[in-house]
C-alpha cells in the first residue's frame, strides 16, 4: 500500500472552509475599466446617428426627377425613348439613356441636354442609333447640367 510522504501530504490541495480564504477575483485580474452600459449606449448612439442621416438623405427633394414614359422600336438600327423630366425649377439637365438587345447588351447609349423650362413637367422624345436591333429603351440618369 502506498502512503504519501508528510512533505507531500502538507502540500496537497484541501478545499477552503470558508469564503475567507478565496481569492477576490477583481482583487487578481482588476477591476472593469468601463462600466457595464458604456458599450451598449455607444451602439443606441450609432444606431440613432444612422437613421437621422438615412431620413436627412431620404427626405431631401431631388432636384430633378426624370421617369421613362415609353419606347419605341423604329427599326433595326433606331429605338425612340419618351421621357418625363420633373425639375420644379427652371434648371438645364442633361440625361443619358441606352438600349438593350435581347441578349441584355447594350447596343446604343446617348446622352442628351435638356435645356431650361418654366414648365414643372417636361416630355422629351430621344432617338437612340443602335448596332443592332434593340428589344427596350432604360433611363440611365437624369442630373441637373453642370
Amino acid at each position: 500500500m502506498f502512503l504519501p510522504s508528510t512533505e507531500a501530504a502538507r502540500h496537497a490541495w484541501v478545499p477552503p472552509e470558508t469564503l475567507d480564504d478565496v481569492t477576490d477575483l477583481s482583487s487578481r485580474y482588476g477591476s472593469r475599466q468601463r462600466p457595464r452600459w458604456f458599450w451598449p449606449a455607444i451602439a443606441a448612439i450609432g444606431i440613432t446617428l444612422g437613421i437621422a442621416f438615412a431620413a436627412w438623405v431620404g427626405f431631401q427633394k431631388d432636384p430633378v426627377t426624370g421617369r421613362l414614359w415609353g419606347y419605341d422600336v423604329v427599326s433595326d438600327t433606331q429605338v425612340t425613348v419618351k421621357l418625363d423630366v420633373i425639375r420644379p425649377d427652371p434648371i438645364a439637365v442633361t440625361c443619358t439613356v441606352y438600349s438593350q438587345a435581347a441578349d441584355h447588351s447594350i447596343v446604343g447609349e446617348k446622352t442628351v441636354d435638356i435645356p431650361p423650362s418654366n414648365r414643372e413637367k417636361v416630355r422629351v422624345p430621344i432617338e437612340i442609333e443602335t448596332e443592332r436591333r434593340g428589344v427596350n429603351g432604360v433611363l440611365r440618369t437624369c442630373v441637373p447640367a453642370d
